[in-house]
């Protein structure tokens, strides 16, 4: 195995797969309903809560499809489905859709009123591209001076022709935004899903015109580049082009990939707009990465013991369903709000 390839997997299965999952059936705990913490200036939580909902709408569909196939998919009412976008997949290592063995939901687009929702998926499946699955990085090209992103996640969201699932959004909300019906665009995700809404925000940013605003909130979302990436996406940042990343202070994920090292593509820090959150069992400290002298067969084999040993923490502290109680917890009508949990009352282990 290649020196990268134990790093690569331990972040596959906690991130990109979400060892943690998408749902559980976790009540939360907020700490007694306290508001978010640091960071929280100009977060609305009522959309937060509203984006929670996508996020595990998202997670719902790929359920949808497997059982039911394209058709079966829906979004809850007010919500208007625009148009599902598939990830390429092999029928012989993952659960695609019952009418179509090569395809799986990633991501969709729906709208009501004036606004236009972009929600991605946390995935569940073992693609064939299991090998690109990395923390190594590769150039951010969606937009000028965009640094270095994870190949993992780069690779997802659609960087060429045979996966293009950015241009198919582009297209779709190219189309939507020119009837002038449209004003304001959301863009949010959980987990890998988080990463994929990272990468889209600077290049939705720039590239959705006749739009008056791009709102981005994500769910326990790693970091997705470096330090010339996190600079022009916070460069993107403005009165009409807001950023928040939701994050339970428990949660190991947005801790990932190791930050703060200064390795040859390998580099990584998180953008701004924390909110934090507080819900399930504090994990242990990790280890100190920096001694590792940029080894990352060492930091690999570190992280990979480090999971196994707090695996049901993990879980815990990672799950959509309880980052989406602790907010309704949180909210102006706790009981309606725990209604819309799509997904997290019935049994599910929606990855």
């Amino acid at each position: 195995m290649r020196k990268t390839g134990i790093l690569a997997i331990l972040l596959l299965v906690i991130v990109s797969f979400g060892i943690a999952g998408g749902c559980n059936n976790n009540s939360g705990n907020n700490g007694g309903g306290d508001p978010p913490l640091d960071g929280s200036e100009g977060f609305d939580l009522e959309l937060a809560i509203e984006l929670g909902e996508l996020s595990l709408v998202a997670y719902e569909q790929r359920l949808q499809c497997i059982s039911g196939g394209k058709g079966a998919i829906t979004v809850p009412s007010p919500y208007k489905l625009e148009e599902v976008i598939f990830e390429e997949v092999s029928s012989l290592l993952n659960d695609t859709c019952a009418d179509d063995d090569g395809v799986i939901p990633i991501a969709f687009i729906a709208t009501e009123g004036d606004n236009i929702y972009v929600a991605f998926r946390g995935t569940a499946n073992v693609s064939d591209d299991l090998s690109d699955i990395a923390a190594i990085q590769g150039p951010y090209s969606f937009v000028p001076n965009g640094g270095n992103v994870s190949l993992g996640f780069l690779d997802v969201y659609g960087f060429d022709d045979t996966d293009p699932i950015e241009s198919t959004i582009l297209t779709k909300l190219d189309e939507l935004t020119m009837t002038g019906n449209f004003k304001n665009l959301y863009i949010t995700g959980h987990s890998l899903g988080a990463a994929l809404a990272f990468l889209a925000f600077p290049d939705f940013s720039q590239s959705v015109g006749m739009i008056d605003s791009v709102t981005m909130y994500n769910f326990a979302g790693p970091a997705a580049g470096d330090s010339q990436f996190v600079s022009t996406y916070e460069g993107e940042q403005s009165l009409n082009r807001i950023s928040f990343r939701i994050v339970n202070t428990n949660d190991l994920v947005p801790m990932l990939p190791p930050l703060g090292l200064d390795c040859l593509l390998f580099s990584y820090k998180h953008v701004d707009g924390e909110v934090t959150i507080t819900f399930g069992t504090p994990l242990p400290a990790l280890p100190d990465f920096a001694a590792d002298d940029c080894d990352l067969l060492t930091i690999g084999e570190q992280l990979t013991t480090y999971g196994i040993n707090n695996t049901d923490d993990i879980l815990e502290d990672h799950s959509m369903c309880t980052y989406f109680s602790t907010l309704c917890n949180m909210g102006s009508d706790p009981g309606t709000c725990s209604q819309r949990a799509i997904g997290c009352d019935d049994g599910n282990a929606n990855p």
